[in-house]
């Protein structure tokens, strides 16, 4: 009798369990009010259909119902969520396409997959399936050199620098499976020809960073950036060159550790796009200078820059730059009179603009590995030496 009881009693549990289970999502989505983006997935949801004024809207009505209940019913957001957070505990592959997780929680931008062509390609990249051919390089390096030849008739000198992919300088920290299918990248190539067939100053940083990795952590193990250590020692490499070039008018300085105080990177832009939550530390630089920031925002054809200034420094620099500047600038930004910061490819028009403006003493022109192979946009600037 008693175990009759007891067995009608948890019938009874689990009918009630089952019931919250299945009506709570259909409950709290009738309450909750619709959200037009997912802050999980980023992208935008699905929105209510209309009601059907004919018949053709009535037959498309069912499906796009069933894609607007998909997207917003209750606690959708709390599950998918949860969702992300077990697949990348119990999976060692990624929920999105454009990641891929590597040794040790290391985590990369792009994916061996065949056919993958987003982000630049950077796996592409990094196993030097993406060469240039000799006719290219020719046209890049004669573009690099009237853009230089032209830069020194009005005084104003040039360097070129590419920013190393952390999977080049992490290559140990990828997954086992990827390797390389050719000698040569397209960095080897290009930085190659321009030292060969030029008198172009370039700035390569993987032999630096290759021996630094040792003892210090250069890139976010959830971002595909370099951190600020990472930078410290880019900025020390670009300087040393600057102040061969200027010596006695900029100094070149590399911070210790004791000039880092240790905070938080919440979410890198990898960890964003695989959906998952994974802070990691954020050594960032402490600065005892008294010449702080200050910026001035401009806007040229729909490209934005700043500038920063440091009164008691003697050059100006014009830098045409990506978002690996971003972790360069507190240091450049105290190195400098002026640095103007120009969030595009070097282009003559924006040459033009910016040099009538600033007057600088230095144009650095700063890329990332993974925007390799490209021509620069204007590849035949004969004219402008002419």
């Amino acid at each position: 009798m008693n175990t009759s009881r007891i067995n009608k009693q948890t019938n009874i549990i689990l009918i009630i369990i089952f019931g919250l289970i299945i009506y709570t999502p259909l409950i709290v989505g009738v309450i909750k009010k619709d959200t037009l983006t997912s802050q999980v997935e980023k992208r935008n949801l699905a929105l209510l259909p209309s009601i059907p004024k004919n018949l053709t809207e009535l037959n498309k009505f069912p499906s796009a119902f069933n894609l607007y209940y998909a997207d917003h019913f209750g606690l959708r957001e709390f599950l998918t969520k949860t969702y992300f957070k077990i697949i990348n505990k119990i999976n060692t592959s990624s929920a999105s396409p454009d990641v891929t997780f590597g040794i040790e929680d290391w985590m990369f931008l792009g994916s061996i997959t065949p056919g993958y062509t987003a982000n630049g390609d950077p796996m592409g990249d990094v196993t030097n399936a993406n060469p240039y051919t000799e006719e290219d390089l020719k046209k890049f390096a004669h573009s690099l050199s009237m853009t230089k030849r032209w830069l020194e008739k009005q005084g104003i000198e040039y360097i070129y620098i590419v920013a190393p992919l952390k999977h080049t300088v992490y290559f140990d920290k990828l997954p086992k499976y990827i390797s390389k299918i050719n000698k040569y990248s397209a960095m080897d190539q290009l930085l190659g020809y321009l030292n060969t067939h030029t008198d172009i100053k370039t700035i390569d940083l993987r032999k630096t960073f290759s021996s630094a990795k040792k003892n210090q952590q250069l890139y976010y193990k959830t971002d595909s950036h370099w951190n600020y250590i990472g930078a410290n020692i880019a900025q020390f490499e670009i300087t040393k060159v600057i102040e061969d070039i200027f010596p006695g008018k900029i100094s070149a300085k590399l911070h210790n550790p004791s000039q880092f105080k240790l905070s938080q990177l919440t979410q890198g832009d990898l960890a964003l796009l695989a959906n998952i939550e994974r802070s990691e530390n954020d050594p960032r630089p402490i600065f005892n200078s008294s010449c702080p920031e200050s910026n001035t925002a401009m806007e040229f054809e729909g490209v934005q820059s700043f500038t920063t200034n440091c009164p008691s420094k003697k050059l100006n620099a014009l830098i045409f730059r990506d978002s690996f500047t971003t972790a360069l600038q507190p240091f450049f930004s105290r190195k400098f009179k002026h640095a103007t910061y120009i969030q595009d490819r070097l282009n003559i028009k924006s040459l033009r603009h910016y040099i009538a403006i600033q007057k600088p003493d230095i144009v650095i022109d700063e890329i990332i590995e993974r925007t390799l192979p490209y021509l620069p946009t204007d590849v035949n600037m004969t004219e402008l030496v002419e």
